[in-house]
């Protein structure tokens, strides 16, 4: 099989560990979320990746531990959309001693946090969690600290490097002299926003000023740990304490003075050790005409996603991607092509038509190496539930009533309803939550005579056809077949005739008359779709004129010749 790039890191995450630690060893794969808000789906992007690997290289029969590191430690920057203005005086805190802001959660930290788990968790993904709050807090690093801080010269080189000097102040060797790699909290105000002033080597006692309340405090590591190291010293100094193997990272993390880059340089200088394999992963952002309503609560989490997408459907559309290949998320119309996508590989499956691509990518979206992963098995296309949900609005009992006439052999409604479990509702939470007022489907209460009368004669034939032939065609094939054959058939052409541009136009013509009779639009939800939403009586009463409608009656006569 043809080696993608999830196989070709796994080669050399594997190399690596068999050089530097032996068969027997357990290969450490990590990532790592700041809750700094909501957390959005483009950072799913990071653990997604290392499950991937990890689930390779524990296919290959190693012991793989997945870490995933919670930056609650770092500090508050700015104040996300939705949260309290007042916040703002939170700046500088770390988000683990930050209130939640809707008083559910004992910190802000935890709140997104626990969300973004459970999310990660019905995707099958199960990390090892570190909140870096408490490894702090508890002196885990307590050694990599002292480290860090004795070597601060050589760190502060590193970093000046890649630095533009130009504008400062004071020269280089005063900047070395006063630089330390170790940020304090302020034990009065709580912020970051301090610098240390001295340092002891032998009990490892340093003070500081804090620059934003003016206290001045000093404190062993010894004793305690109420701070932490800066961002481009922290991420070497955890892949030596944890024996790193492999980490992605957002592609900018790559380029020349990246923390990557200098990481490399530092976790050797300081720790004697190798950074571990790396790849940069694209950006991932929201396309199409996607609602994202705040005050529907729904946004762009991994939570909300599932609201609307199979679990294993949303795995596959992160797995079917490289890592350096960015791509969008649709929650509007393209939120159906997917789903369209995802049934043709199920069908192709089923098959055993899918190519070994194909075959791994499903595999890798329908189960781990230790569950299998939810998606719908008697799947009802995504458009169909829909639009039948959107056209009955939301009438569960009409909705099921209607869609068993695509599966006859599940009759009683309460067996299809658990069939169709997570689609369905799924189903209901896109129409309820995301489909937007003006591509809501409006039906008409009765046949509209008017419009009628101006169609052209082959519409109408085509329509009196249509209507005459609905009993017998009445499923998604039957409908399809008898849309695209009709405009040939009233003109005299076998079924079988190849489309050109004038009949093209026919079969245009005769759905927007088709449209116009039931929407009062010209456009809508794929026809048949439509007709199996409002059901055969309706369907047959929108289309078929009055008997004594007396144009109508006229106009038939006149198509009919």
């Amino acid at each position: 099989m043809k080696a993608d790039w999830v196989t070709k890191v796994a080669d050399r995450v594997e190399a690596r560990v068999r050089q530097r630690k032996g068969e027997d060893a357990t290969i450490v794969c990590a990532s790592g979320i700041s809750p700094s808000g909501p957390i959005h789906l483009g950072n799913l992007r990071e653990p997604f990746t290392v499950h991937l690997v990890a689930e390779e290289l524990r296919g290959r029969g190693w012991k793989v531990d997945h870490l995933h590191s919670w930056d609650d430690y770092d500090r508050l920057r700015k104040v996300p959309a939705g949260i309290p203005a007042e916040y703002a005086n939170y700046i500088g805190m770390p988000y683990a001693d930050i209130p939640d802001p809707f008083g559910e959660y004992d910190s802000y930290a935890t709140r997104y946090i626990t969300d973004f788990t459970a999310g990660l968790s019905r995707l099958g993904i199960h990390p090892r969690y570190i909140r870096q709050s408490e490894a702090y807090r508890r002196g885990d690093y307590r050694e990599q600290i002292k480290e860090a801080i004795h070597q601060r010269a050589e760190i502060f080189d590193i970093l000046a490097e890649y630095q533009n000097l130009e504008g400062q102040k004071d020269t280089v060797d005063e900047r070395r002299v006063a630089y330390y790699p170790f940020k304090p909290y302020c034990e009065n105000c709580h912020k970051d926003m301090t610098h240390l002033t001295s340092y002891r080597e032998e009990d490892s006692y340093l003070t500081y000023v804090c620059d934003n309340c003016g206290h001045e405090a000093g404190y062993s590591l010894n004793e305690r740990i109420d701070g932490k190291l800066v961002w481009k010293v922290d991420w070497p100094m955890r892949w030596s304490y944890e024996q790193v193997d492999f980490e992605p990272a957002g592609e900018d993390h790559a380029s020349p003075g990246s923390s990557y880059t200098v990481g490399q340089r530092i976790i050797q200088k300081v720790y004697g050790a190798v950074a571990p394999q790396f790849i940069g992963y694209a950006f991932v952002g929201m396309g199409g005409r996607s609602k994202i309503s705040s005050s529907a609560g729904t946004t762009a989490t991994v939570s909300s996603a599932l609201d609307i997408v199979e679990p294993a459907i949303l795995r596959w559309l992160y797995a079917r991607r490289a890592n350096n290949q960015a791509f969008d998320i649709d929650y509007g119309q393209g939120l159906l092509r997917l789903y369209e996508e995802w049934d043709a590989l199920v069908r192709q499956i089923n098959k055993g038509a899918a190519n070994e691509v194909n075959q791994r990518l499903f595999e890798r979206a329908t189960r781990t190496s230790s569950e299998e992963i939810v998606y719908t098995h008697k799947a009802v296309p995504f458009p169909l539930l829909t639009s039948v949900i959107d056209v009955t609005q939301a009438n569960e009992k009409q909705v099921l009533r209607i869609i068993s006439q695509t599966l006859p052999e599940l009759e009683d409604l309460d067996t299809l309803r658990t069939e169709l479990e997570p689609r369905f509702t799924c189903a209901l939470n896109w129409v309820n939550n995301y489909l937007p007022d003006d591509e809501r489907t409006q039906i008409r209460s009765s046949f509209d005579s008017e419009a009628f009368a101006a169609f052209s004669a082959m519409d109408q034939a085509s329509i009196q056809m249509l209507s005459e032939r609905l009993d017998a065609s009445w499923n998604l094939t039957g409908l399809t077949e008898l849309m695209y054959s009709i405009p040939k058939v009233v003109r005299g052409l076998a079924v079988d005739t190849p489309p050109n541009d004038e009949l093209k136009q026919a079969q245009r013509s005769f759905f927007i008359s088709l449209y116009t009779l039931i929407c009062g639009s010209d456009t809508g939800p794929r026809i048949p779709t439509l007709l199996l939403s409002i059901g055969l009586e309706r369907a047959k009463q929108l289309l078929t004129p009055s008997v004594d409608d007396g144009s109508a009656k006229k106009d038939q006569q006149f198509a009919a010749r």
